[in-house]
Protein backbone atom coordinates (compact mmCIF):
# COMPACT_ATOMS: atom_id res chain seq x y z
CA UNK A 1 0.00 0.00 0.00
CA UNK A 2 2.71 2.76 0.88
CA UNK A 3 4.77 2.07 -2.67
CA UNK A 4 1.53 2.45 -4.37
CA UNK A 5 0.90 5.76 -2.51
CA UNK A 6 4.33 6.73 -3.66
CA UNK A 7 4.01 6.31 -6.60
CA UNK A 8 1.11 7.98 -7.37
CA UNK A 9 2.16 10.69 -5.39
CA UNK A 10 5.16 10.81 -7.94
CA UNK A 11 2.96 10.51 -10.70
CA UNK A 12 0.63 13.52 -9.90
CA UNK A 13 3.83 15.39 -9.69
CA UNK A 14 5.45 14.53 -12.53
CA UNK A 15 2.06 15.25 -14.50
CA UNK A 16 2.27 18.84 -12.57
CA UNK A 17 5.46 19.62 -13.44
CA UNK A 18 4.57 19.25 -16.79
CA UNK A 19 1.78 20.44 -17.32
CA UNK A 20 3.27 23.83 -15.57
CA UNK A 21 6.34 23.57 -17.92
CA UNK A 22 4.14 23.39 -21.23
CA UNK A 23 1.84 26.85 -20.59
CA UNK A 24 3.98 30.29 -19.92
CA UNK A 25 3.21 33.68 -18.11
CA UNK A 26 2.34 36.14 -20.92
CA UNK A 27 4.30 39.18 -18.51
CA UNK A 28 6.96 36.74 -18.09
CA UNK A 29 7.55 35.73 -21.86
CA UNK A 30 6.39 39.28 -23.53
CA UNK A 31 6.70 42.67 -23.05
CA UNK A 32 3.26 44.36 -22.02
CA UNK A 33 4.38 47.44 -21.78
CA UNK A 34 5.77 48.00 -25.84
CA UNK A 35 3.92 47.01 -29.05
CA UNK A 36 5.81 46.45 -32.33
CA UNK A 37 4.95 46.12 -36.06
CA UNK A 38 6.34 43.63 -38.61
CA UNK A 39 4.57 43.32 -41.89
CA UNK A 40 5.81 40.24 -44.32
CA UNK A 41 4.95 37.31 -46.06
CA UNK A 42 3.06 34.11 -44.21
CA UNK A 43 5.11 31.13 -44.61
CA UNK A 44 2.29 28.94 -41.84
CA UNK A 45 -0.43 29.20 -40.12
CA UNK A 46 -0.60 26.58 -37.31
CA UNK A 47 -4.30 26.43 -36.94
CA UNK A 48 -3.75 24.58 -33.14
CA UNK A 49 -4.45 24.58 -29.61
CA UNK A 50 -3.52 26.43 -26.80
CA UNK A 51 -2.23 28.77 -29.19
CA UNK A 52 -2.06 29.34 -32.66
CA UNK A 53 0.68 30.73 -34.61
CA UNK A 54 1.41 32.81 -37.74
CA UNK A 55 4.40 32.16 -38.64
CA UNK A 56 6.29 34.91 -41.47
CA UNK A 57 9.23 36.27 -43.06
CA UNK A 58 9.90 39.45 -42.62
CA UNK A 59 12.60 41.72 -44.01
CA UNK A 60 14.59 43.54 -41.45
CA UNK A 61 15.98 47.26 -41.71
CA UNK A 62 19.40 45.75 -43.12
CA UNK A 63 17.42 43.78 -45.33
CA UNK A 64 18.11 40.21 -43.65
CA UNK A 65 15.13 37.97 -43.62
CA UNK A 66 14.06 37.20 -40.31
CA UNK A 67 11.43 34.43 -39.39
CA UNK A 68 8.69 35.88 -36.97
CA UNK A 69 6.57 33.73 -35.31
CA UNK A 70 3.37 35.52 -33.82
CA UNK A 71 1.79 33.79 -30.63
CA UNK A 72 -2.29 33.75 -31.03
CA UNK A 73 -5.18 32.13 -28.95
CA UNK A 74 -7.10 29.08 -29.58
CA UNK A 75 -8.61 28.55 -32.32
CA UNK A 76 -11.64 28.39 -31.20
CA UNK A 77 -11.08 32.50 -30.23
CA UNK A 78 -9.80 33.09 -33.63
CA UNK A 79 -12.80 31.75 -35.45
CA UNK A 80 -14.94 34.19 -33.49
CA UNK A 81 -12.34 37.50 -33.94
CA UNK A 82 -12.79 36.47 -38.35
CA UNK A 83 -9.19 34.16 -38.22
CA UNK A 84 -9.47 30.86 -39.99
CA UNK A 85 -6.91 28.85 -42.07
CA UNK A 86 -8.91 29.83 -45.38
CA UNK A 87 -8.53 34.12 -44.23
CA UNK A 88 -4.99 33.70 -43.11
CA UNK A 89 -3.11 31.72 -46.14
CA UNK A 90 0.90 31.08 -46.54
CA UNK A 91 1.89 33.73 -49.44
CA UNK A 92 0.30 36.55 -48.10
CA UNK A 93 1.50 40.03 -47.26
CA UNK A 94 0.34 40.94 -43.91
CA UNK A 95 1.06 43.04 -40.96
CA UNK A 96 1.06 41.93 -37.36
CA UNK A 97 1.11 44.11 -34.27
CA UNK A 98 1.70 42.53 -30.68
CA UNK A 99 3.64 42.70 -27.54
CA UNK A 100 7.70 41.36 -28.47
CA UNK A 101 9.70 38.82 -26.47
CA UNK A 102 11.56 40.09 -23.81
CA UNK A 103 15.04 38.09 -24.56
CA UNK A 104 14.62 40.15 -27.83
CA UNK A 105 13.70 37.04 -30.15
CA UNK A 106 11.48 37.19 -33.49
CA UNK A 107 8.45 36.21 -31.41
CA UNK A 108 5.11 38.70 -30.18
CA UNK A 109 1.65 38.18 -28.87
CA UNK A 110 -0.26 39.34 -31.68
CA UNK A 111 -2.83 42.05 -30.68
CA UNK A 112 -3.88 43.20 -34.25
CA UNK A 113 -3.23 41.69 -37.63
CA UNK A 114 -4.02 43.39 -40.68
CA UNK A 115 -5.07 41.75 -44.07
CA UNK A 116 -3.62 42.21 -47.83
CA UNK A 117 -6.93 44.02 -48.13
CA UNK A 118 -6.22 46.59 -45.37
CA UNK A 119 -9.36 45.21 -43.17
CA UNK A 120 -7.65 45.31 -39.54
CA UNK A 121 -8.36 42.93 -37.61
CA UNK A 122 -8.86 43.13 -33.42
CA UNK A 123 -7.66 39.67 -31.73
CA UNK A 124 -6.72 40.76 -28.07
Amino acid sequence: MRISTEFSLAALLSTVAMTSAAHHSMPALFDTASTVTVSGEVTEFQFISPHAYILMDVVDGAGERVSWQIETYPPGMLIRKGLTPATVQPGQTISAAGHPARDGRPLMRLLTVTMPNGDEKQIQ
